[in-house]
């Protein structure tokens, strides 16, 4: 039912104070009354001037209509709008697809299920940036379709932050977004999403292989770390071979069409893959202790030396003072002590490097564990960590190891073109059990690799090949269901009402009413000096 709302009703009922105006003019000019003649005056000292004891209305018609020109007049400025409610349509659910789903390995099995929900009212939509809906002749084009994959090496795409624009984009309609659970799609914390967005996970191909990095050993030689990745976890092997003396195709286990281009430097390519760089400098690590912190020192150099079999080029470790030259630029400069930093060392973080301290804080007492999930194989021995510093960790530092509890362990922060790695605890028994681990060399090698100039991995993003997947606790998600298992589309929503503004025929109407009031007031005027001579 239409219904006549009020934009400024505060305007409309000031003005209607000016009903006051049209009354009291009815009230003080009252119509003359017939000229009588007397035969004496004294006959009119008794009616002595009795205007205010004997006030009525007069003209009735007159100042009703007067009165509904006045309140037109504030209907006006009230902002007079037409609320019609339009009728209910049916509520059209949104499948979102994501890029992984319309993989050849994966789509034909899902492709029954989705045509059953088109027919049922779903439309399909990427889910991928502006929500692009797939055309029902794009949907029966596999070739179109694979045009809509994002290009082999982009960034991965961050579903939660997609998964909140779909939300803001399509309110109100029931949203189910289609996607795998790989890991580098989900960063940070799960966001807050609407009950109305329910998600659904896919099985995709097993497992990826890429090559993370390449050296160059000795001048006949080359050292891959080849990447592998599944659900389970990812993993690395170290391939060695014979470097080719001019350009030519490598044969690797599960890297087809890997070529050497020779040059300075060589570089690695794949079809679909970004290069890679052969590495033939060293990996410069220096080292300061002072007294205080001499035995993390011992600790963290037999861990180096320990992964230098696990690294694709040769690990060269110097034992440093804080006035050393840096001239060679080391790519990691450890700094054991409580002193601040020289400030040639943070120049050279910010230049490339990576700076490791350890907290000045004695810390406090803990009984808690390493968070190894995803770090370490299941079966690793737990690391204890028994001292550690609890302080506030700012904003611009990224947790990147965590006890159990949560409790921050390593902090990662971004320095210019490096970065700056603090330990909230001390590598001595008396703090963690971790240097007495086989822990502490598995860990370093994950930084040294995932930190490399080379690598195409970053300690706070994962690889684009890797498959590790997302806890679906932590997704909220549920497997693909059939299709006999989904609600149909039965419900149906109201749309939003329509507003029309109606002061123009507001206005229109008081200005007939006025003219009206005019001609009345013209025929009164005309006939009243008639009525005084009669």
């Amino acid at each position: 039912m239409p219904t006549i709302l009020l934009s400024d009703a505060a305007a409309g009922w000031l003005a209607l104070l000016a009903l006051a105006v049209p009354v009291a003019i009815h009230l003080w000019n009252r119509r003359p009354g017939r000229t009588v003649p007397m035969g004496s005056v004294r006959w009119l000292q008794a009616a002595a001037n009795r205007r205010l004891r004997n006030l009525r209305l007069e003209q009735l018609a007159l100042l009703l209509l007067r009165a509904a020109i006045v309140g037109l007049v504030a209907l006006a400025l009230a902002g007079p709008q037409w609320q019609q409610q339009r009728p209910a349509r049916p509520v059209r659910g949104l499948v979102l697809l994501a890029p992984e789903v319309l993989h050849p390995e994966v789509l034909p099995s899902l492709r029954p299920t989705l045509d059953s929900l088109r027919r049922r009212g779903y439309e399909l939509r990427q889910f991928a940036p502006n929500f692009r809906p797939i055309s029902a002749a794009a949907w029966q084009q596999p070739d179109s379709l694979a045009l809509l994959r994002p290009t082999t090496g982009a960034a991965p795409d961050d579903y939660w932050l997609r998964a909140r624009q779909a939300a803001d984009s399509f309110p109100g309609r029931p949203l189910r977004v289609l996607s795998g659970a790989a890991l580098p799609h989900f960063r940070g914390a799960r966001p807050t999403l609407p009950a109305r967005l329910s998600w659904q996970t896919v099985t995709l191909p097993d497992s990826s292989t890429w090559l993370a990095q390449a050296g160059q050993f000795s001048p006949d030689s080359l050292r891959l770390l080849v990447g592998s990745s599944q659900e389970e976890g990812t993993t690395f092997r170290m391939v060695r071979l014979a470097r080719p003396r001019s350009n030519g195709p490598l044969a690797v286990a599960g890297l087809a069409g890997l070529r050497y281009q020779a040059g300075n430097p060589a570089r690695l390519q794949q079809d679909g893959q970004p290069e890679v760089v052969v590495q033939t400098e060293p990996l410069r690590v220096v080292l300061y202790a002072d007294s205080r912190h001499a035995v993390a020192a011992r600790y963290l150099r037999a861990a180096l030396q320990a992964v230098t079999p696990g690294l694709a080029r040769p690990l060269e470790i110097r034992t440093v003072t804080p006035a050393a030259d840096l001239s060679a630029s080391p790519d990691w400069l450890l700094w054991l002590s409580d002193d601040p930093v020289p400030a040639a060392w943070l120049a050279r973080a910010r230049q490339g490097g990576h700076l490791w301290q350890e907290t000045a804080a004695a810390g406090v007492p803990v009984a808690t564990h390493l968070h190894l999930a995803g770090l370490l194989p299941d079966a690793a021995a737990p690391v204890e960590v028994l001292r550690l510093d609890t302080s506030r960790v700012p904003a611009s530092q990224v947790v990147v190891w965590q006890t159990g509890a949560g409790q921050p362990v390593l902090l990662r922060e971004p320095a210019g073109r490096g970065s700056r790695y603090l330990l909230r605890t001390h590598l001595q028994p008396a703090a963690t059990s971790l240097p007495e681990t086989a822990a502490l060399p598995t860990l370093l090698l994950h930084l040294l690799r995932t930190e490399s100039a080379d690598a195409p991995l970053f300690a706070a993003r994962p690889a684009p090949g890797e498959r590790r997947r997302l806890d679906a606790r932590q997704l909220g998600a549920a497997p693909w269901q059939p299709v006999s298992r989904l609600p149909a589309q039965g419900r149906r929503q109201l749309p939003p009402p329509v507003l029309v503004d109606v002061r123009a025929w507001v206005v229109l109407a008081a200005l007939l009413l006025f003219a009206l009031e005019r001609g009345l007031a013209y025929r009164r005027s005309v006939v009243s000096p008639t009525l005084a001579t009669a």
